[in-house]
């Protein structure tokens, strides 16, 4: 199949671009040539977690990879066949699992494998969806379109040592089931998860206390609340908000760091949470933005109703466009945004 040529420095230039186009590239069976990899970053090129993301699609595919270094800001990628069973990666020191599952999970299910991942680095790092987030928000929608993952989390990890274990079940998917999440939620409420590792266990509480007053403040029920002290190797914290249920999935998460109070953690998790529900939104722009490029991939149309367009959406979506010809559009409506995706599929070769 011809190699696909993408501009990594398309729209927020960051990893987003490179990820996405890379999960495509194993699902569709396509060859691409990267160039220009972040280069709307302070520090331009692949980091670890980038590399990593991009060595363990290659083992799983039994591909060809070239450039994939550290710093390098061009790579050619030739995929195999995806074969699935089981794989164990150290991302090395704090690298975000989550980024690394955000590209992974969708090119094993759509390939029609099944695998056992267990990765090694960081699990709630800056820039990144914290664990909880992946596990409650990411995981619930994935199901719903039919991409469907058990990950357990038997250690936390932190900047700057890492350490932390994640293990992922994945299941292969036969078809992406379109997203229906347009009508605006009739009410919200709130379940917080607050952790804290080697620190003291207050920390965690006052993260928790602070998040439930801020959403109590602005009319928001918290219906469920959950406090661990989890196992690590450099001490942090985490938190957050997330409602799921029939019509709605919105999350928003807060780590800590030093300096950083634990009511500042709480109140800005909190806020971002009270944000996306006062818009009326069914999907946060975090989530639209790892599930939106997927529904491209589906039989049918998908509407999701959004808070904003971010840049972030706007180059997935541009990356499964340039792969399907996929078409979509953003429409304000109230105080969010209806997204419309249309695929396009007759010229795509893939099994989903």
């Amino acid at each position: 199949m011809e190699q696909l040529e993408v501009d990594g420095s398309y729209g927020e230039g960051g990893g987003q671009i490179l990820r996405t186009a890379a999960a495509f590239s194993v699902i569709l069976g396509r060859p691409i040539h990267v160039t220009r990899i972040r280069s709307g970053r302070k520090v331009p090129g692949l980091r670890q977690q980038h590399a990593s993301a991009l060595e363990i699609l290659r083992s799983l595919s039994a591909g060809r990879l070239e450039g994939a270094n550290i710093g390098s800001t061009e790579i050619t990628f030739v995929p195999g066949e995806v074969k699935g069973g089981r794989l164990d990666f150290d991302l090395g020191t704090a690298a975000s699992i989550t980024l690394v599952l955000q590209a992974v999970i969708p090119a094993v299910a759509l390939s029609g494998a099944r695998l056992s991942l267990e990765l090694t680095g960081g699990t709630d790092v800056p820039w990144s969806p914290t664990y909880d987030y992946f596990s409650k928000v990411v995981r619930e929608t994935f199901s719903r379109i039919g991409v469907k993952f058990s990950p357990k989390a038997g250690r936390r990890g932190y900047y700057p040592r890492g350490g932390g274990k994640v293990s992922a079940e994945v299941e292969p998917c036969a078809a992406v089931t379109p997203l229906s999440m347009a009508e605006i939620p009739s009410s919200h409420s709130a379940r917080l998860l607050s952790r804290c590792g080697r620190l003291p266990r207050h920390v965690a509480q006052r993260q928790l206390d602070s998040a439930t007053s801020t959403l109590e403040a602005k009319g928001i029920k918290v219906a469920e609340t959950s406090l661990t002290e989890e196992e690590s190797d450099s001490p942090g914290s985490s938190l957050l908000a997330y409602d799921a249920r029939p019509g709605i999935v919105v999350g928003a998460d807060s780590i800590g760091s030093r300096g950083k109070r634990a009511e500042e953690v709480g109140t800005e998790a909190a806020d971002q949470f009270a944000t996306v529900c006062g818009s009326g939104a069914c999907i946060d722009s975090n989530l639209a933005d790892m599930v939106a490029p997927i529904l491209a991939l589906s039989k049918g149309p998908s509407k999701i109703r959004i808070p904003q367009v971010s840049l972030h959406l706007d180059t997935s979506l541009h990356v499964a466009r340039l792969f399907t010809g996929c078409e979509w559009n953003a429409e304000k409506d109230g105080r969010s945004f209806i997204v419309s995706i249309s695929p396009r599929l007759a010229n795509a070769e893939h099994n989903v």
